[in-house]
């Protein structure tokens, strides 16, 4: 039993740490998202990746947690009424990266669409020079 608290315990830790090591990241890179103008530190844009996949790490070991939460009690709803929390929070992870998906696809067909609109105008533009000639 010693093993399986000293488990918790350590376990509790490093998501405490990966979510502080995150957050770090994250308002590195997106300071807008909390209502800043700009980062308060730089972080280089070439390690987002890397908070990325802390982020998907993050999220595995929250599973693993509320797995163990649930082997120790061990009744469903005992369980979700005591670590509803817990479970909202695995659940909204992949739920908001969605949307951060959907916003970097939302700015890739807005950067297609100038794209297009600049290739339009220089194409007229050298029919039109053609015809000057």
């Amino acid at each position: 039993m010693a093993d399986k608290n000293s488990l918790e315990k350590s376990l509790d830790f490093v998501l405490l740490a990966l979510a502080i090591t995150y957050f770090v990241g994250f308002l590195s890179f997106h300071p807008e998202s909390l209502l800043l103008k700009d980062a308060p530190y730089h972080i280089p844009h070439e390690y987002e990746i890397h908070f990325e996949i802390l982020l998907w790490i993050f999220f595995g070991l929250l599973v693993l947690d509320l797995y163990l939460k649930y082997k120790k009690i061990n009744n469903w709803k005992l369980f979700l009424k005591k670590h509803w929390l817990d479970i909202l929070l695995v659940v909204l992870i992949p739920f908001l990266t969605a949307f951060k998906i959907a916003k970097i696809s939302t700015n890739l067909v807005k950067s297609m669409k100038a794209s297009k609109g600049g290739f339009k105008v220089f194409y007229k533009a050298k029919k039109a020079s053609k015809h000057i000639k």
